[in-house]
């Protein structure tokens, strides 16, 4: 019997890196407001409203997304969607930190048809057992970036 592990996109995943971002800017817009203008703090502040109104519509996206791992693929389901990738059509793996900001590093999986995906097992629950067993699959493929 193959073993098949399951994640999905919880409510709670997509905010978690956020929180610290969106503080950091409120400090920042603190210290506008008293040194340079207060229409200049407006400014930091609409970023930051802003910033808010596209973390939540990006996480009403993804809830309910799955990935199941397989010994022999990858089963992506998006919304309405799934696609597979095998992992002998993966062509090379690259871990990126600029997609994470403060997360661990994402993965961004080419196949040999050309297809990339990007994969940051952060946004899913159980993410760490999730980049555990992507490391090991995906360990003779993995290029840092």
């Amino acid at each position: 019997m193959k073993s098949l592990s399951r994640y999905e996109v919880t409510d709670k995943t997509r905010f978690t890196d956020s929180w610290i971002w969106l503080t950091l800017l409120l400090i920042v817009g603190f210290i506008v407001w008293r040194t340079v203008s207060s229409l200049a703090a407006l400014s930091i502040a609409l970023a930051g409203m802003i910033i808010i109104g596209l973390i939540y519509r990006s996480s009403k996206q993804h809830v309910g997304n799955t990935v199941e791992i397989t010994d022999q693929a990858m089963i992506f389901k998006d919304a309405d969607q799934q696609s597979c990738i095998a992992f002998n059509e993966i062509k090379k793996v690259k871990t990126n930190r600029l997609l994470s900001l403060l997360g661990d590093p994402a993965f961004i999986i080419e196949t040999s048809t050309g297809k990339k995906r990007w994969l940051q097992p952060d946004d899913y629950n159980n993410g760490e057992k999730l980049r555990e067993e992507l490391n090991r699959h995906l360990n003779v493929f993995i290029q840092s970036e």
